[in-house]
Parts: C-alpha cells; sequence; structure tokens
C-alpha cells in the first residue's frame, strides 16, 4: 500500500533533518533530567497524589454504575410478578451476565436471606442469612460486603423496598471489575511502572499485589467516598510511582519553543537542499528532453501503471472488509436472538444434507467458526420414531412457503429416565426466501409441558391482552371511584349537611367502596393471583363479602356485622377469605339456617391455640347462624361445603375450628384463627404546615377533583398533566415538599418519572397513585397511594411525607 504513496522528495529531506534534530535535542534533554535528582523525587509524589485520588473517583464511579446496574436488574426480573418463575428469573440472570461479563455472579434474595434466583444453578434454594453482611442490610439500602476472595473481591447489595422486609438484588463483582489501572494511565499518560492497590476495610487487599514495588519509589493513598448513595466502604487506593515518573521533568516553556524553532530551521534547510536534488529528477519524470536526453520519460507511464494497480488492490481489500464486518454484524445479531429468546438458529441443505449452526461461549460471544455436520446425525438426536416426521417436515418446508411447526423427542442421554415433559423440542422450519433450495430452521425446548404451538402462544397473547385490557378498565373505574370518594367528601367537610343529605352521602360513599372491592376482586379473577399469604384488611374485606352475599346468596337473610376497624392486617389473601365466607354463606342456606353473623377480635397467645398453630399474634373470626327457621324448606345441601373452607384455610396456615355445623338442632358455630401480620410502628401525632405538592395525573377530572381535596387539607397544589409537564415545572421552581404522580399515564409512567425527579430532587417526597397491586416491586421505595382512596389516607400518606414525619 505504501508503493501507491508518492511523497516529495523536498518533504521526505526536510521530515529526514526534522527528526535528526529532534532526536538530538531528546537525548540531550533527557541526559540533563538524569544529572538532576531533587525534582524527580518530588514530581513522583505529585505522580502518586495524582494517580490515588483519580483512581479513587474511578472505583466511586464503578460503584455508583453497580447501583444503578442492580435496579436494572430488579426491573428485569419482576420480583413481584406471580406469573415469573424463579428458574425463568435465573434464566434472564444468566441472559444479564453474558452481556456485563463484568460481574461474576448475580441473584435474588428473599426478606429471609433465601436465594430465590441466581445466574449460578447451585444457588438457588441456598440461603446467605448466616453471612456477616446480611446482618448489616437489615437497616441500610445499598451494602458494599467485601468476600476477601481474588475471583469474587466484594458483592453490591440492593434492597427493593423497606431494608429487612424486602428483596435484594445482589451482585457479585468478578476479578476484572477492580482493573482500572491500564485505563487511568492512558488517561493520565503515566507509565507502566505506576502501580495502585486497592484495600479493605478490614486490611484484605481488593486489586493489586500485596508487596509494594521493587526499588526506590514514592506512595500516596486516597480514601474511596461512595458516592451520593453509598456511604463509605472504608477503601484505600495507594498509587506507587518510581522518581523517574516525575512532573518536574518537563522543560520549561522557553526551551521548549527554542527546540521547536531549532527543528523548524532543520526542516527548511532540509527542504532548499531537496529542491535542488530533486530537479533533474522532476524533468525526467514531466518528459521535458534536453539535447542528449530521449525525448519520451517511462516514469510517467510505470506511475499510472502502479497507481491502476495498486487502487484494484485497495478497492478488493475495502469489500473484503466491509463484507466481513456485514457478516460478523449478522452473525452477532444471531447470536443475541438465541441468548435472548432461547432459540437456537439453523441453515439446512437438503441437498448436500449439510446442517450449519454457531455456537456461542460463556461471555455469549460468537467462536471463530461455524460448525456443520450431517442431517442423519442431527436426526440421531431425537427419537428414532420421530425420524420420518422430521423428514416429512423437512419435504413440506421445501414445497410450501410458511413456517412449518413439528414437536420433536430427544434422545434420553445417561442412565436416569428424563420426563416426557421435559425433552419436547419445537422446531420451525422456513424456506429461505430467494433460495428455495435451502431451508432455515429454528429450535427450542419446550418446558414443564406448556404448550408453544401456534394456539398456545395465541392463547398466552390472548390472556395477555384480556390482563391489559382489565387493567385498564380497573384504573378507569377506580378513577370514577376517586372522584365519587373526593369530591363527596369534600362537600360533607366544607357544608353542614342535614341528617337527610348527609344520609345520601353515606350512603353513596358506601357504595364506592364496595365498587372499589368490586374492582379488586374481578382483577383477582382475570389475573389469576395466588399469593395465599398476602396482606388484606379484615373489615373491609368482610363488608365487601357480605355485602355481595346478602343480594346474591342470602337475600332475606339479615345479616350482622361485628368486625372491629381497628384490627390489625391478616396474612390472607382477600380472595380467600372472600370464597371461605362465601362457602359458609352457602352451607347455611342448603341447611335453612336463619342469620349470618360475623364478629372478630384480636388474640395474643403465647402457649399456642390448642389445635396445631404455634404461638403468636392471630384475628379470630367467630362466623354463627340463627336458629333454623319453622317452616322453611331446606334445599339439598351443596356437598363439600366446609370441607372446602378446611382447605382453604389449612392452604394459608389458618385455623378452624367448627363447634356446631348445624346440621341438627343447634345452630351454626365455628372459630376461624388467621395469622396477623405485624402492625406498623405508631406515628406521633404531629400538626404539620401546609405542603407544598405537585399533582401529576393525565385525567382532567380526577386532577380537578384530587386539587379540590388536596386544598381542602389546607395545602399548595401544582397541577401537571403530564411528566414532561411536571419537569418543565420542576426546571422553573423545585421547592415542592411532595410529588403525587398517577402511575398509568401515557409516555411516562409515575415510575419512570419518580425515578428522574429522585435523581434531580432528592428532597422531594414522591408518592405514587395507583390500583392496589398494580405498582411493580421497584416502586416499593416510594410511598403508594392505593385507589380509589378516600380523603383520610389522603392526608396519613400526606402526613408520612410531611418534613417533619421525614426527619423524624
Amino acid at each position: 500500500m505504501l508503493d501507491s504513496v508518492r511523497i516529495s522528495l523536498k518533504v521526505l529531506n526536510a521530515a529526514q533533518l526534522a527528526l535528526i534534530a529532534a532526536a538530538a535535542l531528546g537525548l540531550a534533554w533527557i541526559g540533563t533530567a538524569m544529572l538532576g535528582a531533587g525534582p524527580a523525587a518530588d514530581g513522583a509524589q505529585r505522580a502518586a497524589m495524582t494517580g490515588a485520588r483519580a483512581f479513587a473517583d474511578a472505583v466511586d464511579a464503578e460503584l455508583h454504575g453497580s447501583v444503578a446496574d442492580a435496579r436494572t436488574v430488579a426491573l428485569l426480573l419482576r420480583p413481584g410478578d406471580p406469573t415469573l418463575g424463579e428458574a425463568e428469573r435465573s434464566a434472564l440472570l444468566r441472559d444479564w451476565l453474558a452481556l456485563n461479563p463484568r460481574y461474576g455472579d448475580a441473584a435474588l434474595i428473599g426478606a429471609d436471606g433465601s436465594v430465590r434466583a441466581a445466574a449460578d444453578p447451585r444457588r438457588p434454594g441456598s440461603s446467605v442469612a448466616r453471612q456477616p453482611w446480611f446482618a448489616r442490610a437489615r437497616n441500610a439500602e445499598v451494602v458494599i460486603a467485601t468476600q476477601g476472595d481474588e475471583t469474587a473481591p466484594f458483592d453490591v447489595v440492593l434492597s427493593l423496598g423497606m431494608p429487612g422486609r424486602s428483596d435484594r438484588i445482589q451482585l457479585r463483582a468478578g476479578p476484572a471489575f477492580l482493573e482500572i489501572g491500564p485505563r487511568l494511565r492512558r488517561a493520565l499518560d503515566l507509565p507502566e511502572t505506576v502501580a495502585f492497590t486497592v484495600s479493605g476495610a478490614d486490611g484484605r487487599l481488593l486489586a493489586g499485589t500485596a508487596s509494594a514495588p521493587w526499588g526506590e519509589h514514592r506512595s500516596a493513598s486516597a480514601p474511596v467516598q461512595g458516592g451520593r448513595e453509598l456511604s463509605s466502604p472504608g477503601w484505600v487506593v495507594t498509587a506507587y510511582a518510581p522518581p523517574s515518573v516525575a512532573a518536574g521533568l518537563r522543560p520549561d516553556g522557553r526551551l521548549l519553543a527554542l527546540a521547536l524553532a531549532v527543528v523548524g530551521a532543520a526542516a527548511g534547510l532540509g527542504y532548499a537542499m531537496g529542491g535542488r536534488a530533486a530537479q533533474p529528477l522532476q524533468r525526467l519524470a514531466q518528459g521535458e528532453a534536453g539535447p542528449d536526453e530521449a525525448a519520451a520519460s517511462p516514469v510517467r507511464e510505470i506511475a499510472a501503471l502502479s497507481e491502476a494497480v495498486a487502487g484494484r488492490s485497495q478497492s478488493r481489500e475495502a469489500a473484503l472488509a466491509l463484507a466481513g464486518t456485514g457478516l460478523d454484524r449478522i452473525k452477532g445479531r444471531l447470536q443475541t436472538f438465541e441468548a435472548m429468546s432461547g432459540w437456537t438458529c439453523w441453515e439446512i441443505d437438503p441437498e448436500t444434507r449439510q446442517v450449519v449452526w454457531s455456537d456461542s461461549d460463556r461471555t455469549g460471544t460468537a467462536t471463530a467458526s461455524d460448525h456443520a455436520t450431517d442431517l442423519s446425525d442431527l436426526a440421531e438426536w431425537f427419537e428414532p420414531e420421530d425420524h420420518a416426521l422430521l423428514d416429512l417436515t423437512l419435504d413440506a418446508a421445501r414445497r410450501a412457503d410458511g413456517p412449518h411447526d413439528v414437536v420433536l423427542r430427544a434422545r434420553a442421554d445417561g442412565a436416569e429416565p428424563v420426563p416426557e415433559a421435559e425433552r419436547r423440542v419445537l422446531v420451525r422450519f422456513l424456506r429461505a426466501a430467494g433460495d428455495g433450495s435451502r431451508i432455515h430452521a429454528l429450535s427450542r425446548a419446550i418446558e414443564g409441558g406448556v404448550s408453544e404451538t401456534p394456539s398456545g402462544l395465541n392463547e398466552q397473547r390472548r390472556n395477555a391482552i384480556l390482563r391489559r385490557v382489565t387493567d385498564g378498565i380497573v384504573h378507569d373505574f377506580n378513577d370514577v371511584l376517586t372522584i365519587v370518594h373526593a369530591n363527596l367528601a369534600t362537600v360533607r367537610r366544607r357544608h353542614g349537611l342535614n341528617p337527610e343529605p348527609a344520609r345520601l352521602v353515606d350512603a353513596a360513599l358506601a357504595g364506592a367502596t364496595r365498587g372499589a372491592a368490586l374492582t379488586r376482586r374481578m382483577l383477582g379473577l382475570v389475573r389469576g393471583e395466588s399469593e395465599a399469604l398476602a396482606e388484606c384488611d379484615v373489615g373491609t374485606s368482610v363488608e365487601a363479602a357480605l355485602a355481595f352475599m346478602g343480594a346474591n346468596v342470602l337475600r332475606d337473610v339479615p345479616v350482622i356485622n361485628r368486625v372491629p376497624g381497628d384490627l390489625p392486617k391478616v396474612l390472607c389473601a382477600e380472595r380467600i377469605l372472600e370464597l371461605v365466607l362465601l362457602n359458609l354463606a352457602f352451607h347455611f342456606r342448603d341447611h335453612g339456617l336463619h342469620g349470618f353473623a360475623v364478629g372478630a377480635a384480636e388474640e395474643v397467645t403465647e402457649t399456642g391455640t390448642g389445635f396445631g398453630l404455634p404461638p403468636g399474634a392471630y384475628v379470630r373470626l367467630l362466623v354463627a347462624s340463627g336458629q333454623h327457621e319453622p317452616g322453611r324448606m331446606a334445599r339439598t345441601p351443596c356437598p363439600g361445603s366446609l370441607e372446602t373452607v378446611a382447605r382453604l384455610l389449612e392452604e394459608i396456615g389458618a385455623g378452624w375450628r367448627p363447634v356446631s355445623d348445624g346440621t341438627g338442632e343447634d345452630a351454626f358455630v365455628a372459630e376461624i384463627w388467621l395469622r396477623a401480620a405485624e402492625r406498623p410502628p405508631e406515628q406521633p401525632a404531629l400538626w404539620y404546615s401546609t405542603l407544598r405538592i405537585l399533582l401529576v395525573e393525565s385525567d382532567s377530572l380526577v386532577r380537578a377533583s384530587l386539587a379540590e381535596a388536596l386544598a381542602d387539607l389546607g395545602h399548595d397544589v401544582v397541577q401537571a398533566a403530564s411528566g414532561e409537564h411536571a419537569l418543565a415545572l420542576l426546571d422553573e421552581r423545585a421547592d415542592y415538599d411532595a410529588m403525587i404522580a398517577d402511575q398509568s399515564m401515557p409516555v411516562m409512567t409515575g415510575l419512570q418519572l419518580a425515578a428522574t425527579v429522585v435523581e434531580r430532587h432528592p428532597d422531594i417526597r414522591i408518592i405514587l397513585a395507583s390500583p392496589h397491586g398494580h405498582l411493580p416491586a421497584a416502586a416499593r421505595q416510594f410511598l403508594q397511594l392505593d385507589k380509589p382512596f378516600r380523603p383520610d389516607d389522603l392526608a396519613a400518606v400526606l402526613s408520612a411525607a410531611a418534613p417533619q414525619a421525614r426527619a423524624a
């Protein structure tokens, strides 16, 4: 390639003389610097201090990036989503680690220390409760735990909600995490002789070598601060620099100007001398013949031929380079598709019966070359009974367009039998576009017996669409109920109502509360939620269930509710409690029992309940009926009502004690013991000043109603119609005490807005409003307001967001 480059003889001569002059000046400068020892030592000390501080700042940036990576992993895993299994979360962690090789492992850890999911297949099911960092993580949102292991120097542990009561994300740093030295030396223009070490708070070496560099050197240390979200981990960065690395070696400005002038003069002299020597050659190349010279010059012809040959060579090399880059890009896309989707790509040539595919290494990158095998070898991977089905599908794919799916059984390797559901493979064949002689194929194992045929996938899509539509309907209906609650409560508070209008307002509020229970019931039915130990309010759930049963099951039977409103929440899903009461209502109706009464009280036992439940706090429900109504004909009993109640309560670890089943002359009496959830700490009664609140709601009617309710509570409200509008208002003025944001806003959701505001304005308290159960696990770090909410609920969450409560 250098043959095609034309350089003037004058320029070449000038460059040679300039280089000679520069080399002579450089040798003189180095010799002078080596004779002076004082400035070198001071320069080495300054270089060590600069390197140590820069390295510590780089470690702070890496730790801050690890916290951001942990939040990204939390959004990827969706710990609160019951539709995502732990095995799928582990697979997602492995795929994420393949894209982030600087981490050695990642795991999702429960509140009790059990490992729910991890990239390392040996860790799920184990416990980290006995590890020293687990005790420190109970009261901290982010913890940096040193391991003292060369393969995993430290862990970054992030709490996804309230510390000590929520899941955690653990990222284990790999051995290359703290290899910042080479990058730092290039940025600061330091030689390779400058070394760095990182020591933990306990003296363990996290990076670098344990011994100091050999020979005379200068050292300096700087602490690692930890960044904005982390306290200082106690790490110390030490830099070692030999005396040769000295800032004092830099020449003075006047000497540098003199050296440049000398080099320039040498270049000018060489240019002038080269011009005189090049004149005869220039006349020969241009064909200017003298009296004794030839009339034509062959130099120009040779130069033209050389340029033409070099141009064609460059064109071929460029085309090959572009083709290679395109092939690498296509292979990279295929590797990414295989890693993220779980499908494996094949290319089959039926004429030559060759199958080509490419594997990936542990980091997820493509290997150097593709692999090829014969079609008969590929068929040997499946059961012999399925070989004819494979050939038939391949022939159909060659003859017709469109995908052709087939489910084949993989051969079981090893002595232990493999279940049938775990060795089924879905293979999808498609004829290559523009080349009918080749067939592309995608293969994927079908896990757990889940149908991944087109009909099964369509059913999954239909369920997902139904869930999204139901979520939207529930959100809109809860917005309507929020408007009703806010406006009726504001009317009652502002205006002194007479008994009759007050009774009508109370009835409307009770209807809105019943509508909220109906939306929760519909949402649980469509989502198929199975969290049996979710917390629920006994009073609200029993009131909603009795209203439904009185209108649809018991009808003219009197219903009595004696459940007080100050009971703690219980570890029982609202849907389970409603099913228990509904089965008891059918039992009452079928046996002609008149009356349905429910009472409740809080019980704390220290010696046990007497029927298998451990000591602790419980809520005891007493369900009773009246006597058999004379002359009332009982229906044909529905078998198994009480057995269903017993099984439901047994699944959630609750107690069930029937005193009388009501089938004889006595009335029905039974006790239900539900485990009580821990009561939240009582907040001191404080008088809070007026808060300045930013209200972000896309629905104008809901926004206006909430603004009225907030103003009625004595607060200063500024309204925003979208997340973008809210950010613009915050750029103008950011002196807000709290921000209430709706989660289901278009373009920018409430959680996305909260993540932006908490980075720019950390002093503003965030409150996310959404129907119960709609917020993801990542929203647990913010205050939450369940829609529809009453003014009392709004006042309580604003009290928690007040500056006095936050300081306490």
